[in-house]
């Protein structure tokens, strides 16, 4: 899936998820502090949503990101070809979120590839009413992982556990690419 068709099909869903929890464009914007203009460019497909304006809605709306780039109202899935896989790329910082787990599992565990280029942050909102945990294992390079104001440096093999119901940001302070594995427990 391209990255255009991708942009569409997070818009429909967003679209999907508002209608579904009965938002208009407008109490969604007051929920997420994100403008009517940009949801609507984004529902629409003729905006790439960034990482951090994503998040904004996710908790606007008490659902996962992956449930929004996942895809996770297909029927479940045994299997997740890599060549299946929905990739999302932040137009922003270059961050790149690989859902590399097969849809909607029965097991409740999610498993997200990502690639964070050097210098680059990634700040998200607490979670929330649906907040949940999760576990960060760095495959290359370096990651700084702030937790609200507990700061962990992360190195090459390093796992870190936490939830999502604090303020997170994913920052790469090194200049190569910074490659890590977030394994989502929703259930």
């Amino acid at each position: 899936m391209g990255q255009k068709e991708l942009d569409k099909t997070i818009g429909n869903r967003l679209k999907v998820l508002r209608a579904t929890a009965g938002l208009s464009l407008n109490e969604l914007a007051a929920r997420s502090g994100v403008s009517r203009a940009m949801i609507g460019r984004v529902e629409r497909g003729e905006s790439s949503a960034t990482a951090v304006l994503l998040g904004k809605l996710c908790v606007a709306l008490d659902v996962t990101l992956s449930s929004v780039i996942g895809l996770s109202d297909r029927p479940p899935e045994r299997l997740a070809r890599l060549a299946d896989q929905p990739i999302w790329r932040d137009p922003e910082t270059g961050y790149r979120r690989r859902h590399a787990s097969a849809q909607n599992v029965a097991s409740g565990v999610e498993i997200i590839v990502v690639d964070l280029p050097g210098g680059a942050r990634v700040p998200y909102s607490p979670w929330g009413r649906r907040a949940y945990t999760q576990q960060l294992l760095v495959l290359s390079g370096k990651l700084t992982v702030h937790i609200d104001l507990k700061r962990f440096d992360l190195n090459e093999g390093d796992c870190l556990d936490f939830d999502v119901m604090r303020a997170v940001t994913f920052e790469n302070p090194g200049e190569a690419l910074a490659k890590y594995i977030v394994i989502v427990r929703t259930k």
